[in-house]
């Protein structure tokens, strides 16, 4: 079975039925009435509230923190995260969150701004440098209902 069909299923299910015309619409409306970056601006708003909402306590290691991070998007069926740290910083890859379903494909560019406000406020959170931020990766074609995220030191 194609890959593709993975998605096409997952993309069918991991949003309501009763939500998934009104969460279009109201994506192609945003779309439709503001500029990708204040989008994406908003989003990430949305993203530290819910962070807000939804509080890690302090982890002593980055095993620690994708485990509680986990338990947050478990306890709400938005998927999982894996947390690895690297030369350049802490790769966090969210999969299966239900976003990309809920607003289409084509919102891509903005709503990863959910995320990035999301993983921003819990990492402000654990007392990280201020210099650290989040940001999204380019997404990749191959990665499925995956979103690609970078925490490391910003460029001045």
């Amino acid at each position: 079975m194609e890959t593709g069909a993975f998605i096409e299923y997952y993309e069918r299910n991991s949003c309501s039925s009763q939500w998934l015309e009104f969460n279009r619409g109201m994506a192609l409306e945003l779309s439709a009435g503001l500029p990708p970056e204040d989008l994406r601006q908003l989003f990430f708003r949305v993203g530290q509230r819910f962070a807000q909402a939804l509080p890690n306590p302090p982890c002593a290691t980055l095993d620690e923190l994708q485990e509680q991070f986990n338990a947050r998007w478990n306890g709400i069926h938005w998927g999982f995260t894996v947390l690895s740290e690297d030369a350049e910083g802490v790769a966090i890859a969210h999969a299966c969150s239900p976003i990309a379903a809920a607003f289409g494909p084509a919102t891509t560019n903005w709503s990863v701004g959910f995320f990035e406000g999301v993983y921003q406020a819990w990492f402000d959170a654990q007392h990280m440098p201020a210099e650290l931020r989040v940001q999204a990766l380019q997404p990749d074609a191959e990665a499925g209902p995956r979103i690609d995220l970078r925490l490391k030191k910003a460029l001045p």
